[in-house]
């Protein structure tokens, strides 16, 4: 089933933000798609993007993320957290 392709600055289920560096080339909405490797920052999460659903969506590269793909890394006090991507307002573009 087609899942909306995520971005730089979309969010994740703990509110952490993707930073990048993204698919530079390779745009949505004016924003560079997020791929598997893409880091991703905030208050409760400091770790990659590092699952997709979409294998075979490949930008500069790498596999393409999108709604629901899987972020893992860290809490600031160093806590495994695993979130997912939640918030894809690009659901014009699907992969």
């Amino acid at each position: 089933m087609p899942t909306p392709v995520a971005t730089i600055a979309n969010m994740t289920a703990t509110g952490d933000v993707i930073t990048g560096p993204g698919a530079l080339t390779t745009m949505v909405k004016g924003l560079p798609v997020a791929c598997i490797g893409d880091a991703v920052a905030g208050p409760l999460c400091t770790g990659v993007v590092s699952s997709t659903l979409s294998p075979t969506n490949i930008a500069k590269g790498r596999p393409v993320a999108s709604l629901g793909c899987t972020v893992t890394g860290v809490s600031p006090v160093g806590v495994p957290v695993t979130t997912a991507i939640a918030v894809c307002p690009n659901v014009n573009e699907i992969v």
